[in-house]
């Protein structure tokens, strides 16, 4: 059944009661975020915002500048696993958000990984309306990678990167929406790493131009790719990627 994305709400007045004052205080000042220079769970400034059925979701904005950039985790990890990547972007101006999935982290519901490209669509919203950043890019690692490439199908961005996303997981496919991303496309895999590599050349193929293929060596998975021996070469790509597709703004 195909899901709807209807424009999620953010902070209803029930919601907005319902959390914190330290989190509503957070996200009246998230337009001042910084990153704090530390690659520890506390640094950037937390955020809440909604999905289209109502749940909560829990996020952190990392810097001020211009584009945004959005940042999906893998199956079974959480937003901090973007944390040291983020503070690298923000320090090169660019204005971060890194959320939970549902299920994931802290924020509630189960793991509906078939609809993680609805809280995807809810990150993208919260960064466009209430960070003000209008031009966005959508970077995902595995599931996030996966989600990314569905939402960019369906709303224009800056581009996408995507960390050995598979064509499928768990009931979320993108093999009908990589054709409809009309942004530019970066596809990044290990060698490796099971089927990883495969499914971002079947990725790649069905895609239209702009769209990059990179396979690195070594076997990590998503995130992982961050580490390790490739570590340099891939984050190097990540960040020629957003530096091209930048230009101009």
């Amino acid at each position: 059944m195909k899901i709807k994305t209807p424009i999620p709400r953010f902070w209803p007045g029930a919601v907005r009661r319902a959390v914190p004052l330290a989190f509503a205080t957070a996200a009246t000042l998230v337009l001042l975020a910084t990153a704090c220079g530390s690659s520890d769970s506390g640094s950037g400034s937390e955020v809440l915002f909604q999905a289209e059925d109502g749940l909560v979701i829990h996020g952190r904005v990392f810097g001020n500048g211009a584009p945004g950039v959005v940042l999906g985790h893998m199956l079974n990890g959480d937003q901090g696993d973007w944390t040291t990547f983020a503070e690298t972007l923000a320090v090169r101006g660019f204005s971060v958000l890194t959320f939970d999935f549902r299920g994931h982290g802290k924020s509630g519901g189960g793991k509906e990984v078939g609809i993680a490209d609805t809280d995807m669509s809810a990150a993208l919203r919260f960064m466009r309306v209430r960070l003000d950043r209008p031009n966005v890019f959508l970077v995902g690692a595995s599931m996030g990678g996966t989600a990314a490439l569905k939402v960019a199908s369906r709303e224009e961005v800056l581009g996408v990167v995507s960390l050995s996303a598979p064509v499928s997981i768990r009931g979320l496919s993108a093999i009908l929406d990589v054709e409809r991303v009309a942004s530019a496309k970066l596809f990044v895999a290990a060698e490796g790493d099971g089927g990883a590599a495969s499914d971002a050349q079947r990725l790649f193929d069905l895609a239209g131009d702009p769209k990059q293929l990179e396979i690195v060596g070594g076997g990590r998975h998503g995130t992982d790719l961050l580490k390790g021996g490739d570590a340099d070469r891939v984050r190097g790509l990540i960040l020629d990627f957003l530096e091209q597709y930048r230009v101009g703004l």
